[in-house]
């Protein structure tokens, strides 16, 4: 089993001040390389990624599943013989990955040295809207194209940035499939209370979140903001309590979900639908919160039910699988993107006669294919239009896809039961 974040990633002296960068290249030939692709040639020229990621500070428990999905996908793709370009010419694929520490200021360094000092042409996304929001100011100014799979912020594209691509829809739709399930059970919810991050991605959830619960006839009940670097929300949950709050939408990243899930037991406040907007899907938020986090809803881009076919891992179910087996847990949707973002170049580069980053930049906006992760196809802003499944927390059975009923492994446990029967 590979170490998560670090497998095959060797660590060298960095730029920025002495920060540690990680290098992930996995098309190094080697005497055996027929004997453990296949028969495939390893490719002797190669075609060089580069991006940051958080693979430590507070957003490292979601950046690394980014990493390890990156390097998979890479590593899957030269053992198969690498990337058969428009221009003729076959090329392995190598990543310049560093560190941002979950910093933006430290991610949009990291981007101008790249391109600057490193000449890397084409780049991968950081992880969260609010690092990904200087790096694509950097690509546009740079005019790189970059393939971002952990930005989902309206800001993003708002900018009139012709050079980023993102593989997850906008933010501000993270809600509304969610919310049309709760309104579909017995007895639906008629007030709910928003506590949200101050930053652009979670004031677009919470913003797609009153329009959605508008549109339902849900009374927003409370309505506050989460302040930064916060690790005492109880104050707000009293609010949520005392205003009998049916739905609790904590618009927040993982950590922000594992306080509220923490505080809510230990302040023993009830909500028929407790929900965050993804970061509390994976095994690591499971881990933290133990039975606490039981019957949390959040959506996801990627509905693991539905087997797409793939070139890289063959299918949705392979991939699942192979994560399982060489990382060991469960891949959410983070990882699906991070895979189909070095999809989408691989395809701009067969596409291309000429690799440049502008003529691949054109492709990746005419692209269009079926993957692991469901169908790739970018609409005119650069993101992709898609609706969002619901993963549901349950005791004994762990996340399950709860909606929408057609691709569901199990009914919504609704409303959560009370602390004081479970």
């Amino acid at each position: 089993m590979k170490a998560t974040g670090g497998a095959g990633v060797a660590g060298l002296a960095g730029c920025l001040g002495g920060e540690s960068t990680v290098t992930a290249t996995t098309s190094k030939a080697d005497d055996s390389s027929d004997e453990d692709d296949g028969g495939h040639e390893t490719p002797t020229d190669a075609i060089t990624l580069g991006g940051s990621m958080s693979l430590s500070g507070d957003l490292s428990d979601l950046g690394r599943l980014y990493a390890d999905a990156y390097e998979l996908t890479i590593e899957r793709i030269n053992n198969a013989g690498g990337v058969e370009a428009g221009d003729g010419a076959t090329y392995g694929l190598e990543l310049v990955l560093r560190d941002d520490e979950s910093d933006p200021s430290r991610s949009e360094a990291i981007y101008q040295e790249l391109v600057n000092q490193a000449g890397i042409d084409y780049l991968v996304g950081p992880y969260s809207s609010g690092i990904t929001l200087p790096a694509s100011d950097v690509a546009a100014s740079a005019e790189r194209p970059m393939v971002a799979g952990g930005g989902a912020s309206s800001q993003i594209f708002e900018h009139d940035n012709e050079w980023i691509f993102s593989l997850l829809p906008t933010a501000d739709t993270y809600p509304t499939t969610s919310i049309e399930m709760a309104m579909a059970q017995p007895d639906p919810p008629s007030s709910a209370a928003i506590l949200a991050k101050a930053d652009p991605f979670n004031q677009d959830v919470a913003e797609g979140a009153r329009g959605n619960l508008q549109s339902a006839g849900v009374d927003v009940v409370v309505d506050e903001t989460i302040p930064d670097e916060t690790t005492d929300i109880s104050t707000d949950l009293a609010l949520v309590e005392d205003a009998d709050t049916d739905v609790l939408l904590l618009c927040g990243y993982q950590d922000d979900v594992v306080i509220a899930a923490d505080q809510l037991a230990n302040e023993n406040v009830d909500v028929d639908v407790a929900w965050a907007p993804g970061g509390n899907l994976t095994d690591s938020f499971r881990e933290q919160t133990g039975a606490n986090g039981d019957y949390w809803y959040g959506p996801s881009p990627w509905a693991t039910t539905v087997d797409s076919p793939d070139d890289v891992f063959e299918s949705t179910s392979e991939f699942l699988s192979v994560i399982e087996s060489e990382y060991g847990y469960e891949p959410t949707y983070h990882s699906a993107a991070a895979s189909a973002v070095v999809q989408t170049f691989q395809r701009a580069f067969m596409a291309v006669d000429e690799l440049a980053p502008r003529t691949v930049r054109d492709a990746i906006r005419e692209t269009q294919f079926e993957s692991l992760y469901g169908a790739v196809q970018f609409d005119e802003d650069g993101a992709i239009p898609r609706e969002m499944a619901v993963f549901q927390w349950h005791p004994g059975a762990g996340r399950q896809l709860v909606w929408p009923e057609e691709s569901s492994e199990a009914d919504p446990i609704y409303p959560t039961p009370a602390w004081d029967e479970r």
